[in-house]
């Protein structure tokens, strides 16, 4: 899978691939890697530095949006 791009709903970026049964996420310097693309996204995302829309709790809806997406197109 070719790395997929797009930005957080605070303006960062958020870049996800899956490789080798290893999602991995990177958002602004932060490394998430897990065996879900919701748990790389959420380990990137919610580690990173602090924002504003971190801590909102529509944060978690746009992250299982997005995870949901990309586990659907990986097959």
């Amino acid at each position: 899978m070719e790395a997929w791009r797009t930005y957080t709903p605070d303006g960062r970026m958020l870049e996800v691939e899956y490789a080798g049964g290893e999602w991995v996420a990177r958002c602004a310097g932060v490394h998430g890697a897990g065996p879900s693309a919701l748990e790389a996204i959420t380990t990137a995302v919610r580690s990173g530095p602090e924002s504003i829309v971190r801590n909102d709790p529509s944060l978690d809806s746009w992250v299982a949006e997005h995870a949901r997406q990309l586990e659907s197109e990986a097959g």
